[in-house]
């Protein structure tokens, strides 16, 4: 079957077999295994938060700015858990990858940490599908290819999570990112931090990875020549927030999470030669 059928199915939460899967994610992984830890892209593209499994709130949001083709997407990790339908977002965006390998990107967030999706849901879903743990390891296996972080036009650094004071575009660039990952190392800083209003870097109560302060993200920023931070990891009500003097944008894309909360979901759309500002954000708010 043709990417294309496989997309019209999934678009109509079909639940493909399982050797569609096996063959749509070696086809992914053998396009991610060559893109960096770091990817370097221009605008204008669309830049969307955490989803988790909210799969018809994704649809809705690719049709702000039109669908793969007509724009380009960066997407920041956490596909999965929490939301009902994860399975179809990762085999959605699996399959853009394939036919777009040059409009769709994808980062990894804490969610795509098997450790991570094996209580949060991912796993549930996925059994109570296959009745087998074949189809969830080697979706896992995926994620263990995604790039760590992207920069748009060499300013804005784009990430899951955040910073720590031992982050350094060199150091990530060195990552093995298909090795186990332990609560110590310096990836899992870029997948769980969180920006606070002290200053300095201190222990996250999450468990992994540490709140930030404005000066680790000025002397990250300086250090590196770049000029803001955009992640996503964190629930923000009004669908975004600027922090550390403007230097840390948080975008969610998820809107109404979990139907526990009123909340917009955003997709940020940076064009050439503009700065992100409150005008760059675009807004779906779930009837």
């Amino acid at each position: 079957m043709l990417i294309a059928n496989y997309i019209e199915k999934i678009k109509s939460k079909q639940c493909l077999f399982s050797y569609e899967i096996f063959s749509i994610c070696r086809m992914v992984k053998e396009i991610l295994i060559n893109e960096p830890n770091i990817i370097n892209l221009m605008s204008p593209i669309c830049v969307l938060g955490d989803i988790h499994g909210q799969f018809d709130d994704l649809l809705s949001l690719m049709k702000i700015k039109g669908e793969v083709g007509k724009s380009k997407y960066l997407f920041l990790g956490d596909y999965v858990d929490r939301g009902p339908e994860s399975i179809h977002i990762v085999m959605l965006l699996f399959c853009y990858k394939i036919i777009a390998p040059e409009s769709v990107f994808f980062i990894r967030g804490n969610h795509e940490q098997k450790n991570i999706n094996k209580i949060y849901g991912f796993h549930d879903e996925v059994i109570r599908i296959y009745k087998n743990e074949l189809v969830y390891n080697e979706i896992n296996k995926v994620f263990e290819h995604l790039s760590i972080a992207a920069i748009v036009d060499n300013k804005y650094f784009c990430v899951h999570g955040g910073i720590s004071d031992r982050t350094s575009l060199s150091n990530i660039k060195l990552i093995d990112r298909t090795k186990m990952i332990r609560d110590e190392d310096v990836v899992n800083d870029l997948f769980w931090s969180d920006p606070h209003t002290k200053t300095g870097c201190q222990p996250n109560q999450r468990g992994s990875g540490v709140l930030f302060g404005v000066d680790a993200t000025k002397q990250f920023l300086v250090s590196n020549n770049l000029e803001m931070v955009i992640r996503s990891h964190q629930l923000v009500l009004q669908g975004y927030k600027f922090d550390h003097q403007n230097c840390v944008l948080t975008i969610w894309s998820a809107p109404n999470y979990m139907n526990r909360v009123k909340n917009p979901g955003v997709v940020l759309y940076i064009e050439p030669d503009k700065k992100v500002t409150n005008d760059s954000m675009l807004f779906y708010n779930k009837k």
